[in-house]
C-alpha cells in the first residue's frame, strides 16, 4: 500500500514538473540563431573598421545603425516574449536565479574586459545589462492583459523621444537613457526606450497564448541542417555571445597584422586629406599637405603617440609648429592685389 501511494505521488510529482515546464518551442531558438548571425555579421564589420582594414564607419551609416538596432531590438523582443512563455504555467524562482545570475555575471564580465581592452568607449550598460534589469522589472508586469503591457512599452519606448534632462546625464544615471546625449560606449542600451522593446515582446506573448498560437508554433521542428544549428545556437545563445566576438576579433587582429599593418596610419591620412577638401582646398595640395605632415611625424617619432591621442604638452606644440610649416610650404599667402583707384 505505501509503495502505491509513494508510486502515485511520483507520477504525480513528475506530471506536476511536466506541467511546470513546458517544452521549448524550436522556433523561438532558430530567431535567437538568426539573429546571433546578424549580431556576428555587424560585430565583424565593426572589427574591420576598428582594425583599419577596410575604411569605413559603421556607426557613421544609416543602414549599419538600422542594422545594429533592429538585431538589439530583435534579441530584446525575444527577451519579453521568453519570459512569458516560461512563466506561463507558474514562476519557477530557481532556474529564473540561475539565469538571470548568469547574465548578470557575462554583463559585469563585458564591462571589466572592455574598460582595460578599450577603455575609450568601454560597455557600461549594453545589451546584457538590459536584458538582466528587464528580466527583473518585467516581473511586474506579468499578470497584467496584454493590452495595458502593449500601452507601457509605448510609453516607456516614446519618453526618450519628448523629455531629456541634465539630470540624467551625471554618470551615476546614465543607465537611465534620458541624458541630452548619449555617453560614448561601443554598445549602449539603456533603459528607455529599450525596456519598451522588451514589453512589446511581453504583449506580443500574452497575446499569442491567448490565442493558443504557442501551442501550435512548438510543433514545428526544424527540418535542415541549417535550421537545426540555428537552434543550436538560439539554445545556447548566452555561450555564442560571449565567445563569437572575441574569436572574430583575434581573427581580425591577426588579418590586419598581414594585410593592412599600417592601415590606422593610412586611414588617417586619408581623413586629413577628406578635412583638407572640404575646407576648399584641391585634393592635390592635400594630399602633398598630408603627406608633408605625416612624413614629418614619422621623423620626429611622434607617430605613435598621434594615433594613440597621446601627445605630451611639448610633443603638441612640436605637431603644431610642423601643422604650421607644412601648411607655408603647401598652401604660401596669395599677395593681395591692390584695390582698382589705390595709387601705386
Amino acid at each position: 500500500m505505501n509503495e502505491a501511494t509513494a508510486a502515485l505521488q511520483g507520477d504525480r510529482a513528475a506530471a506536476s514538473t511536466a506541467i511546470a515546464r513546458p517544452p521549448r518551442i524550436a522556433a523561438l531558438d532558430v530567431a535567437r540563431g538568426v539573429a546571433l548571425v546578424c549580431m556576428a555579421i555587424f560585430h565583424g564589420a565593426w572589427d574591420v573598421a576598428f582594425l583599419h582594414i577596410v575604411r569605413f564607419d559603421p556607426g557613421a551609416s544609416i543602414g549599419w545603425v538600422i542594422f545594429a538596432r533592429a538585431i538589439a531590438g530583435s534579441f530584446l523582443m525575444l527577451v519579453g516574449i521568453s519570459l512569458v512563455l516560461s512563466t506561463r504555467n507558474g514562476f519557477r524562482p530557481r532556474p529564473y536565479l540561475i539565469r538571470l545570475a548568469m547574465i548578470v555575471a557575462a554583463a559585469a564580465l563585458v564591462s571589466v574586459a572592455t574598460y582595460f581592452v578599450m577603455p575609450e568607449g568601454w560597455i557600461f550598460f549594453g545589451i546584457l545589462h538590459q536584458i538582466a534589469l528587464a528580466s527583473v522589472l518585467g516581473l511586474a508586469f506579468l499578470r497584467l492583459p496584454p493590452r495595458l503591457v502593449f500601452l507601457a512599452a509605448i510609453a516607456i519606448f516614446a519618453l526618450p523621444f519628448l523629455y531629456r534632462s541634465e539630470v540624467f546625464a551625471q554618470p551615476a544615471l546614465w543607465w537611465v537613457g534620458l541624458a541630452p546625449k548619449p555617453p560614448g560606449s561601443f554598445d549602449y542600451v539603456p533603459l528607455f526606450p529599450w525596456f519598451g522593446v522588451v514589453l512589446a515582446g511581453m504583449a506580443l506573448a500574452k497575446l499569442a497564448i491567448s490565442q493558443g498560437w504557442d501551442r501550435r508554433i512548438a510543433i514545428w521542428q526544424p527540418r535542415f541542417v541549417l535550421g537545426r544549428w540555428l537552434a543550436f545556437g538560439g539554445r545556447h545563445s548566452l555561450a555564442v555571445y560571449l565567445i563569437h566576438q572575441p574569436v572574430l576579433y583575434a581573427l581580425f587582429f591577426a588579418l590586419a597584422a598581414i594585410v593592412a599593418p599600417n592601415g590606422a596610419e593610412r586611414d588617417a591620412r586619408a581623413d586629413c586629406a577628406d578635412r583638407c577638401v572640404a575646407v576648399g582646398k584641391s585634393a592635390a595640395d592635400c594630399q602633398s599637405y598630408c603627406g608633408c605632415v605625416f612624413d614629418d611625424l614619422n621623423g620626429k617619432g611622434l607617430m605613435a603617440a598621434f594615433m594613440a591621442r597621446t601627445l605630451a604638452e611639448d610633443q603638441t606644440l612640436r605637431l603644431q609648429e610642423t601643422i604650421a610649416v607644412c601648411s607655408a610650404k603647401t598652401f604660401p599667402p596669395v599677395p593681395e592685389t591692390p584695390e582698382s583707384g589705390t595709387l601705386q
